[in-house]
């Protein structure tokens, strides 16, 4: 029978997701559990498999459509539903249509309607065509109108020829009308003026917020409801031997994973009234891009990985943001989570807990005596104040034992 592809939920917070490519084109054989499409996630860039074989025989969203989950997005046709069809055919014999004689007598009294341009456009689309001289079949083929056509299509395709390459550019990015900005100044449009019509008339940029970004803002909003309390503390690192072979964030992440496996309030988070207390020692890590997109890749079991290791994975996860190719298992099952803008010159700052964390460290720049700030922010269901002074004074003592940092490779 048929069977529609649905826009899966890939993570718990995705509401909608983004077709990125299709892996087969219509009229192919698709296998089961095969890949059928790439689509973006609120967290990363996945795989769609088919759970069932058969014929792709519509595609439902294209390539950078945001679809909700549960929509569908591909049509397959089962080996089963063709059996049907055909064995269907087979039984049904066609009989001729007789058509009436109130059927004739319409056809007949029809009235010529006006002759319009081919090609394949709204009526309206194709009146207008008509009325500016645009041989719309012809451009079509060549692809300078899309089809069908809309009367928008056909008005920017005869405007853009009043325009510079760079103002129809700039236009484009704004998405201005092009017919407004040509009766606006009667002349060839350069990208000074576009420029001034953008002004004159306080024109935004609208942007399309990606679903990584969407994904953002709604853990943010899960984050307020987390009751959260700091305590600010000057670390001494000076033990701490780091280079770009071995990272500062590293060393860090290193010494808190092997603190975390004696503090079990720290592999704990709060779900619906309850605790979880996680054996592995999980560490999440903010990594940004230069295109503000923000990541929480987890580093997971700390405590069994060498600073060289962790430094090693770090340096992967920042090629891998660039890509946005994290799969869902990177960036799940983090307990507690690290921040450092220290490297961009900031003394110190307040982290936002993510959703289903105990806790997040923000770490400022080292001063000269190898000093640094930090802020911890922990929620307070599962870590009160009492118990996060301990944590935190503990914490600070063992980057002093001279003893144990030197025994880190």
């Amino acid at each position: 029978m048929e069977y529609k592809i649905t826009m899966p939920r890939l993570t718990d917070t995705m509401e909608t997701g983004k077709i990125v490519r299709w892996l087969k084109n219509i009229g192919d054989k698709v296998e089961k559990n095969e890949p059928i499409v790439e689509v973006e996630s609120d967290k990363a860039v996945m795989e769609v498999p088919s759970f069932k074989s058969g014929i792709l025989v519509k595609i439902l969203a294209e390539e950078g459509d945001e679809v909700p989950v549960g929509e569908p997005i591909a049509v397959l046709e089962t080996e089963e539903e063709k059996a049907t069809v055909e064995k269907k055919e087979e039984k049904v014999e066609k009989k001729p249509e007789k058509k009436s004689e109130e059927e004739f007598k319409i056809k007949v009294e029809e009235v010529e309607p006006e002759k319009l341009p081919s090609g394949t456009a709204s009526p309206a689309a194709r009146k207008l065509a008509k009325e500016l001289g645009v041989d719309l079949e012809k451009l079509q083929k060549e692809g300078k109108i899309p089809s069908p056509a809309h009367e928008k299509d056909i008005k920017n395709y005869f405007y853009s020829k009043f325009f510079t390459e760079k103002a129809l550019e700039l236009a484009k990015e704004y998405n201005l009308s092009l017919e407004n900005i040509y009766n606006t100044y009667k002349k060839k449009i350069n990208e000074k003026l576009v420029e001034n019509y953008i002004q004159e008339n306080n024109i935004p940029l609208v942007q399309e917020i990606n679903s990584i970004q969407k994904s953002l803002i709604s853990s943010l909003k899960r984050s307020l409801e987390i009751p959260v309390f700091h305590i600010y503390e000057e670390f001494d690192f000076s033990l701490i031997n780091w280079d770009k072979e071995k990272t500062f964030t590293a060393w860090f992440i290193k010494v808190l994973g092997d603190f975390m496996v004696k503090t079990p309030k720290l592999r704990t988070v709060y779900r619906e009234g309850k605790y979880y207390v996680y054996p592995n020692v999980n560490i999440s890590v903010a990594v940004a891009t230069e295109d503000g997109k923000l990541f929480a890749p987890v580093v997971k079991q700390v405590d069994k990985k060498s600073v060289s290791e962790i430094s090693q994975i770090l340096h992967t996860f920042k090629e891998k943001a660039k890509k946005n190719s994290f799969s869902l298992e990177e960036l799940s099952e983090g307990t507690f989570a690290v921040s450092n803008l220290g490297m961009f010159g900031i003394t110190s700052f307040d982290a936002i807990i993510p959703p289903e964390h105990v806790g997040i460290v923000a770490i400022g720049k080292e001063n000269e005596e190898k000093k640094t700030k930090l802020t911890f922010s922990f929620d307070h269901r599962i870590i009160n104040g009492s118990e996060a002074a301990l944590i935190v004074k503990e914490l600070e003592s063992i980057f002093l034992d001279e003893k144990y940092i030197s025994s880190l490779k």
